[in-house]
Protein backbone atom coordinates (compact mmCIF):
# COMPACT_ATOMS: atom_id res chain seq x y z
CA UNK A 1 0.00 0.00 0.00
CA UNK A 2 1.53 3.31 -1.07
CA UNK A 3 2.16 6.09 1.40
CA UNK A 4 0.34 9.31 0.47
CA UNK A 5 2.37 12.51 0.58
CA UNK A 6 0.49 15.09 2.65
CA UNK A 7 0.75 18.68 1.49
CA UNK A 8 -0.51 21.98 2.98
CA UNK A 9 -3.78 23.60 1.76
CA UNK A 10 -2.04 25.45 -1.09
CA UNK A 11 -0.57 22.19 -2.33
CA UNK A 12 -1.03 23.09 -5.98
CA UNK A 13 1.64 25.80 -5.62
CA UNK A 14 4.16 23.20 -4.46
CA UNK A 15 3.32 20.81 -7.31
CA UNK A 16 3.39 23.64 -9.84
CA UNK A 17 6.80 24.75 -8.52
CA UNK A 18 8.08 21.15 -8.79
CA UNK A 19 6.85 20.96 -12.40
CA UNK A 20 8.54 24.26 -13.28
CA UNK A 21 11.68 23.07 -11.49
CA UNK A 22 11.77 19.93 -13.61
CA UNK A 23 11.54 22.00 -16.79
CA UNK A 24 14.16 24.43 -15.52
CA UNK A 25 16.49 21.52 -14.82
CA UNK A 26 15.92 19.80 -18.17
CA UNK A 27 15.79 22.83 -20.46
CA UNK A 28 18.31 25.24 -18.90
CA UNK A 29 20.53 23.69 -16.22
CA UNK A 30 21.19 20.23 -17.71
CA UNK A 31 22.19 21.47 -21.21
CA UNK A 32 24.79 23.75 -19.60
CA UNK A 33 26.22 20.97 -17.45
CA UNK A 34 26.09 17.95 -19.71
CA UNK A 35 24.93 17.17 -23.23
CA UNK A 36 24.88 14.00 -25.27
CA UNK A 37 22.90 10.81 -25.69
CA UNK A 38 23.05 9.94 -22.00
CA UNK A 39 21.55 13.28 -20.97
CA UNK A 40 18.84 13.11 -23.62
CA UNK A 41 17.77 9.48 -23.51
CA UNK A 42 18.47 8.49 -19.90
CA UNK A 43 18.61 11.46 -17.53
CA UNK A 44 15.63 13.29 -19.04
CA UNK A 45 13.30 10.25 -19.00
CA UNK A 46 14.34 9.38 -15.44
CA UNK A 47 13.55 12.92 -14.26
CA UNK A 48 10.08 12.70 -15.84
CA UNK A 49 9.51 9.29 -14.23
CA UNK A 50 10.51 10.71 -10.84
CA UNK A 51 7.96 13.48 -11.33
CA UNK A 52 5.33 10.89 -12.28
CA UNK A 53 6.10 8.87 -9.14
CA UNK A 54 5.86 12.01 -7.00
CA UNK A 55 2.45 12.88 -8.49
CA UNK A 56 1.27 9.30 -8.08
CA UNK A 57 1.89 9.47 -4.33
CA UNK A 58 -0.16 12.65 -3.89
CA UNK A 59 -3.87 12.69 -2.90
CA UNK A 60 -6.04 12.04 -5.96
CA UNK A 61 -8.20 14.65 -7.68
CA UNK A 62 -10.43 13.00 -10.29
CA UNK A 63 -11.78 14.45 -13.51
CA UNK A 64 -15.32 15.78 -13.44
CA UNK A 65 -16.80 13.23 -15.87
CA UNK A 66 -18.93 10.41 -14.42
CA UNK A 67 -17.00 7.20 -13.75
CA UNK A 68 -18.88 5.16 -16.35
CA UNK A 69 -17.85 7.65 -19.04
CA UNK A 70 -14.08 7.38 -18.44
CA UNK A 71 -13.54 4.42 -20.82
CA UNK A 72 -15.67 6.12 -23.45
CA UNK A 73 -13.59 9.27 -23.05
CA UNK A 74 -10.38 7.32 -23.74
CA UNK A 75 -11.92 5.97 -26.97
CA UNK A 76 -12.99 9.47 -27.96
CA UNK A 77 -9.47 10.74 -27.27
CA UNK A 78 -7.95 8.08 -29.52
CA UNK A 79 -10.49 8.89 -32.24
CA UNK A 80 -9.68 12.61 -32.10
CA UNK A 81 -5.95 11.84 -32.35
CA UNK A 82 -6.47 9.56 -35.35
CA UNK A 83 -8.62 12.18 -37.07
CA UNK A 84 -5.94 14.82 -36.40
CA UNK A 85 -3.29 12.59 -37.97
CA UNK A 86 -5.60 11.90 -40.92
CA UNK A 87 -6.13 15.63 -41.52
CA UNK A 88 -2.36 16.17 -41.31
CA UNK A 89 -1.82 13.45 -43.94
CA UNK A 90 -4.43 15.00 -46.21
CA UNK A 91 -2.66 18.35 -45.84
CA UNK A 92 0.60 16.60 -46.74
CA UNK A 93 -0.83 15.56 -50.12
CA UNK A 94 -1.57 19.22 -50.87
CA UNK A 95 1.83 20.34 -49.60
CA UNK A 96 4.57 17.70 -49.33
CA UNK A 97 6.02 14.86 -47.26
CA UNK A 98 9.46 14.37 -45.76
CA UNK A 99 11.46 11.53 -44.24
CA UNK A 100 11.34 11.12 -40.47
CA UNK A 101 14.86 11.93 -39.14
CA UNK A 102 14.59 9.37 -36.31
CA UNK A 103 16.39 6.05 -36.59
CA UNK A 104 14.21 2.95 -37.02
CA UNK A 105 16.63 0.25 -35.93
CA UNK A 106 15.30 -2.04 -33.19
CA UNK A 107 17.47 -0.57 -30.43
CA UNK A 108 16.52 3.02 -31.31
CA UNK A 109 12.83 2.17 -31.47
CA UNK A 110 13.08 0.77 -27.92
CA UNK A 111 15.02 3.83 -26.72
CA UNK A 112 12.55 6.24 -28.30
CA UNK A 113 9.58 4.36 -26.83
CA UNK A 114 11.13 4.70 -23.36
CA UNK A 115 11.86 8.38 -23.98
CA UNK A 116 8.35 9.23 -25.24
CA UNK A 117 6.44 7.18 -22.66
CA UNK A 118 8.38 8.54 -19.69
CA UNK A 119 8.00 12.13 -20.86
CA UNK A 120 4.28 11.76 -21.55
CA UNK A 121 3.66 9.97 -18.24
CA UNK A 122 5.32 12.67 -16.15
CA UNK A 123 3.72 15.45 -18.14
CA UNK A 124 0.16 14.11 -18.23
CA UNK A 125 0.07 12.97 -14.59
CA UNK A 126 1.20 16.42 -13.47
CA UNK A 127 -1.19 18.16 -15.87
CA UNK A 128 -4.21 16.15 -14.72
CA UNK A 129 -3.36 16.60 -11.04
CA UNK A 130 -2.89 20.37 -11.32
CA UNK A 131 -6.00 20.95 -13.43
CA UNK A 132 -8.33 18.86 -11.29
CA UNK A 133 -6.89 20.39 -8.12
CA UNK A 134 -7.40 23.91 -9.41
CA UNK A 135 -10.92 23.35 -10.76
CA UNK A 136 -12.10 22.94 -7.20
CA UNK A 137 -12.29 26.72 -7.43
CA UNK A 138 -15.40 26.47 -9.58
CA UNK A 139 -15.42 30.11 -10.67
CA UNK A 140 -12.34 29.42 -12.80
CA UNK A 141 -13.11 25.84 -13.80
CA UNK A 142 -13.58 26.48 -17.52
CA UNK A 143 -10.53 28.74 -17.71
CA UNK A 144 -8.02 26.44 -15.96
CA UNK A 145 -7.41 24.14 -18.99
CA UNK A 146 -6.55 27.17 -21.13
CA UNK A 147 -4.07 28.48 -18.58
CA UNK A 148 -2.43 25.09 -18.15
CA UNK A 149 -2.26 24.57 -21.93
CA UNK A 150 -0.39 27.86 -22.25
CA UNK A 151 2.04 26.93 -19.45
CA UNK A 152 2.74 23.46 -20.86
CA UNK A 153 3.21 24.84 -24.37
CA UNK A 154 5.76 27.40 -23.19
CA UNK A 155 7.69 24.77 -21.22
CA UNK A 156 7.75 22.36 -24.17
CA UNK A 157 9.08 24.84 -26.74
CA UNK A 158 12.87 25.27 -26.66
CA UNK A 159 13.98 28.67 -25.39
CA UNK A 160 15.92 29.45 -28.56
CA UNK A 161 12.70 29.09 -30.55
CA UNK A 162 10.84 31.44 -28.22
CA UNK A 163 13.37 34.09 -29.20
CA UNK A 164 11.95 33.98 -32.75
CA UNK A 165 8.88 35.81 -31.43
CA UNK A 166 10.77 39.07 -31.77
CA UNK A 167 13.35 38.18 -34.43
CA UNK A 168 11.38 39.54 -37.40
CA UNK A 169 7.87 39.68 -38.80
CA UNK A 170 8.45 36.58 -40.91
CA UNK A 171 10.22 34.74 -38.10
CA UNK A 172 7.44 35.45 -35.59
CA UNK A 173 4.75 34.42 -38.07
CA UNK A 174 6.46 31.14 -38.94
CA UNK A 175 7.13 30.43 -35.27
CA UNK A 176 3.48 30.96 -34.35
CA UNK A 177 2.21 28.83 -37.22
CA UNK A 178 4.79 26.04 -37.16
CA UNK A 179 5.47 25.72 -33.43
CA UNK A 180 3.28 27.61 -31.01
CA UNK A 181 -0.21 27.20 -32.49
CA UNK A 182 -0.06 23.43 -33.17
CA UNK A 183 1.52 22.71 -29.78
CA UNK A 184 -0.86 25.00 -27.90
CA UNK A 185 -3.91 23.36 -29.48
CA UNK A 186 -2.58 19.85 -28.74
CA UNK A 187 -1.98 20.84 -25.13
CA UNK A 188 -5.40 22.48 -24.97
CA UNK A 189 -7.07 19.26 -26.15
CA UNK A 190 -5.03 17.24 -23.63
CA UNK A 191 -5.88 19.71 -20.86
CA UNK A 192 -9.60 19.36 -21.44
CA UNK A 193 -9.32 15.59 -21.60
CA UNK A 194 -7.48 15.70 -18.25
CA UNK A 195 -10.14 18.08 -16.93
CA UNK A 196 -12.89 15.64 -17.86
CA UNK A 197 -11.33 12.25 -17.27
CA UNK A 198 -7.94 12.55 -15.56
CA UNK A 199 -4.56 11.53 -17.04
CA UNK A 200 -5.57 8.44 -19.04
CA UNK A 201 -7.61 10.17 -21.80
CA UNK A 202 -4.90 12.83 -22.16
CA UNK A 203 -2.25 10.09 -22.34
CA UNK A 204 -4.28 8.25 -24.97
CA UNK A 205 -4.66 11.37 -27.12
CA UNK A 206 -1.06 12.55 -26.92
CA UNK A 207 0.29 9.01 -27.02
CA UNK A 208 -1.26 8.44 -30.44
CA UNK A 209 -0.17 11.80 -31.87
CA UNK A 210 3.37 11.47 -30.51
CA UNK A 211 3.64 7.87 -31.72
CA UNK A 212 2.87 9.09 -35.23
CA UNK A 213 5.47 11.87 -35.00
CA UNK A 214 8.19 9.60 -33.60
CA UNK A 215 7.58 6.31 -35.38
CA UNK A 216 6.09 7.07 -38.78
CA UNK A 217 8.76 6.64 -41.52
CA UNK A 218 7.41 9.65 -43.42
CA UNK A 219 5.78 12.77 -42.07
CA UNK A 220 3.85 15.64 -43.66
CA UNK A 221 6.28 18.49 -44.30
CA UNK A 222 3.83 21.39 -44.12
CA UNK A 223 4.36 25.13 -44.40
CA UNK A 224 3.55 27.24 -41.34
CA UNK A 225 0.04 28.17 -42.48
CA UNK A 226 -0.94 24.57 -43.22
CA UNK A 227 0.51 23.41 -39.88
CA UNK A 228 -1.49 26.05 -38.05
CA UNK A 229 -4.69 25.09 -39.86
CA UNK A 230 -4.27 21.34 -39.41
CA UNK A 231 -3.27 21.76 -35.78
CA UNK A 232 -6.18 24.06 -34.90
CA UNK A 233 -9.27 22.60 -36.52
CA UNK A 234 -9.41 19.12 -34.96
CA UNK A 235 -8.73 20.08 -31.31
CA UNK A 236 -11.37 22.81 -31.36
CA UNK A 237 -13.97 20.51 -32.93
CA UNK A 238 -12.94 17.78 -30.49
CA UNK A 239 -13.28 19.99 -27.41
CA UNK A 240 -16.68 21.42 -28.30
CA UNK A 241 -18.11 18.10 -29.56
CA UNK A 242 -16.85 16.09 -26.58
CA UNK A 243 -18.12 18.65 -24.07
CA UNK A 244 -21.56 18.52 -25.66
CA UNK A 245 -21.57 14.72 -25.96
CA UNK A 246 -20.55 13.90 -22.42
CA UNK A 247 -23.12 16.14 -20.70
CA UNK A 248 -20.86 16.30 -17.70
CA UNK A 249 -23.43 17.35 -15.11
CA UNK A 250 -26.70 15.63 -16.07
CA UNK A 251 -28.40 16.44 -12.77
CA UNK A 252 -28.09 20.15 -13.52
CA UNK A 253 -28.19 19.96 -17.29
CA UNK A 254 -30.44 22.90 -17.96
CA UNK A 255 -28.43 25.44 -15.99
CA UNK A 256 -24.92 24.48 -14.89
CA UNK A 257 -23.98 22.19 -17.79
CA UNK A 258 -25.29 24.59 -20.43
CA UNK A 259 -23.40 27.46 -18.82
CA UNK A 260 -20.19 25.37 -18.66
CA UNK A 261 -20.50 24.38 -22.32
CA UNK A 262 -21.06 28.01 -23.31
CA UNK A 263 -18.02 29.18 -21.33
CA UNK A 264 -15.77 26.55 -22.91
CA UNK A 265 -17.04 27.36 -26.41
CA UNK A 266 -16.43 31.08 -25.87
CA UNK A 267 -12.94 30.46 -24.50
CA UNK A 268 -12.13 28.21 -27.47
CA UNK A 269 -13.23 30.89 -29.91
CA UNK A 270 -11.19 33.52 -28.07
CA UNK A 271 -8.13 31.24 -28.04
CA UNK A 272 -8.32 30.52 -31.78
CA UNK A 273 -8.95 34.15 -32.72
CA UNK A 274 -6.08 35.30 -30.49
CA UNK A 275 -3.44 32.93 -31.86
CA UNK A 276 -4.50 33.46 -35.47
CA UNK A 277 -4.48 37.23 -34.86
CA UNK A 278 -0.95 37.01 -33.47
CA UNK A 279 0.12 34.89 -36.45
CA UNK A 280 -1.08 37.51 -38.92
CA UNK A 281 -3.92 35.50 -40.44
CA UNK A 282 -6.26 38.50 -40.28
CA UNK A 283 -6.05 41.85 -42.09
CA UNK A 284 -4.63 43.32 -38.87
CA UNK A 285 -1.75 42.07 -36.75
CA UNK A 286 0.19 43.22 -33.66
CA UNK A 287 3.77 44.41 -33.67
CA UNK A 288 5.93 45.36 -30.70
CA UNK A 289 7.82 48.67 -30.79
CA UNK A 290 11.45 48.14 -29.75
CA UNK A 291 12.95 51.57 -30.45
CA UNK A 292 12.18 55.13 -29.42
CA UNK A 293 12.24 56.64 -32.91
CA UNK A 294 8.51 57.53 -32.78
CA UNK A 295 8.51 59.20 -29.38
CA UNK A 296 6.46 60.73 -27.89
CA UNK A 297 3.57 59.34 -29.97
CA UNK A 298 4.70 55.71 -29.66
CA UNK A 299 6.96 54.55 -26.83
CA UNK A 300 9.25 51.52 -26.49
CA UNK A 301 7.16 48.52 -25.35
CA UNK A 302 3.93 49.72 -26.95
CA UNK A 303 2.01 47.35 -29.20
CA UNK A 304 1.06 48.81 -32.57
CA UNK A 305 -1.90 47.28 -34.39
CA UNK A 306 -1.04 47.30 -38.08
CA UNK A 307 -3.72 46.91 -40.75
CA UNK A 308 -3.10 45.87 -44.33
CA UNK A 309 -3.77 48.73 -46.73
CA UNK A 310 -3.44 49.62 -50.39
CA UNK A 311 -0.31 51.81 -50.57
CA UNK A 312 -2.01 54.01 -53.18
CA UNK A 313 -4.45 55.44 -50.61
CA UNK A 314 -1.78 56.41 -48.09
CA UNK A 315 -1.21 60.09 -47.38
CA UNK A 316 1.36 62.30 -45.74
CA UNK A 317 1.10 62.04 -41.95
CA UNK A 318 0.11 58.36 -41.88
CA UNK A 319 2.21 56.10 -39.67
CA UNK A 320 3.15 52.94 -41.56
CA UNK A 321 5.13 49.76 -41.05
CA UNK A 322 7.58 48.81 -43.78
CA UNK A 323 10.54 46.50 -44.25
CA UNK A 324 13.69 46.77 -46.34
CA UNK A 325 16.45 44.39 -47.34
CA UNK A 326 18.87 46.21 -45.04
CA UNK A 327 16.68 45.81 -41.94
CA UNK A 328 15.08 42.41 -41.23
CA UNK A 329 12.92 43.91 -38.46
CA UNK A 330 10.02 46.01 -39.85
CA UNK A 331 10.14 49.75 -39.11
CA UNK A 332 7.25 51.91 -37.90
CA UNK A 333 7.66 55.54 -39.04
CA UNK A 334 5.56 58.45 -40.31
CA UNK A 335 5.16 59.41 -43.98
CA UNK A 336 6.59 62.90 -44.58
CA UNK A 337 6.58 62.96 -48.39
CA UNK A 338 5.04 61.04 -51.29
CA UNK A 339 6.45 61.13 -54.85
CA UNK A 340 4.22 60.03 -57.70
CA UNK A 341 5.00 58.67 -61.14
CA UNK A 342 2.36 58.44 -63.87
CA UNK A 343 -0.34 59.26 -61.35
CA UNK A 344 0.65 56.49 -58.89
CA UNK A 345 2.61 56.60 -55.67
CA UNK A 346 6.14 55.44 -56.54
CA UNK A 347 8.40 56.66 -53.72
CA UNK A 348 7.44 57.18 -50.08
CA UNK A 349 9.70 59.10 -47.71
CA UNK A 350 9.38 58.31 -44.00
CA UNK A 351 10.93 59.58 -40.82
CA UNK A 352 10.66 58.80 -37.14
CA UNK A 353 9.14 61.63 -35.12
CA UNK A 354 12.18 61.57 -32.81
CA UNK A 355 14.72 61.29 -35.64
CA UNK A 356 16.60 64.20 -37.22
CA UNK A 357 16.89 62.78 -40.76
CA UNK A 358 14.51 60.92 -43.09
CA UNK A 359 14.81 57.22 -43.86
CA UNK A 360 15.91 55.81 -47.19
CA UNK A 361 13.10 55.92 -49.77
CA UNK A 362 10.48 53.21 -49.43
CA UNK A 363 8.80 51.41 -52.35
CA UNK A 364 5.05 50.66 -52.15
CA UNK A 365 5.73 46.90 -52.23
CA UNK A 366 7.82 47.25 -49.05
CA UNK A 367 4.89 48.52 -46.99
CA UNK A 368 3.40 46.03 -44.53
CA UNK A 369 0.47 48.19 -43.45
CA UNK A 370 -0.76 51.26 -41.63
CA UNK A 371 -0.76 51.69 -37.87
CA UNK A 372 -4.39 51.81 -36.75
CA UNK A 373 -3.86 52.34 -33.03
CA UNK A 374 -1.43 51.48 -30.25
CA UNK A 375 -1.73 49.74 -26.88
CA UNK A 376 0.74 51.13 -24.31
CA UNK A 377 3.39 48.99 -22.59
CA UNK A 378 1.97 45.52 -23.29
CA UNK A 379 5.02 44.46 -25.30
CA UNK A 380 7.61 44.52 -22.54
CA UNK A 381 7.35 40.76 -22.06
CA UNK A 382 8.47 40.03 -25.61
CA UNK A 383 11.16 42.72 -25.41
CA UNK A 384 12.53 41.03 -22.28
CA UNK A 385 12.59 37.66 -24.09
CA UNK A 386 14.39 39.26 -27.03
CA UNK A 387 17.06 40.81 -24.79
CA UNK A 388 17.59 37.52 -22.93
CA UNK A 389 18.39 35.60 -26.13
CA UNK A 390 19.98 38.30 -28.27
Amino acid sequence: MKQIIKLPPRDWMIVFAVFLGVNLLLNIILPKIYTGLLATYLIRPLVWLLLAYYIYRLPKYKGIAKMHLKNLLIKIAVGIAIFQIYLSLIAGFFDKFGKNPNSFTFIWIVINIFFVLSTLTGMELSRAWLINRLVKKRKLSALVPFLMAFVYTCTCIPLNKLAKLTSSLEGATKFMGSDFIPQFMEHLMASFLAFWGGPLPALAYRGVTQAFIWFSPILPDLNWAMKAFAGTVVPIIGIVATQHFLKLTPNRRNKSSSKNQLEITIYCIIAVVSIWFAAGAFPVRPTIIISGSMRPIIEVGDMAIVGKINPQILKVGDIIQFRTNERPIPTVHRIIEIQEKEGKKAIIITQGDANDVPDDPVQPNQIVGKVIFTVPKVGWVTITIRELFS
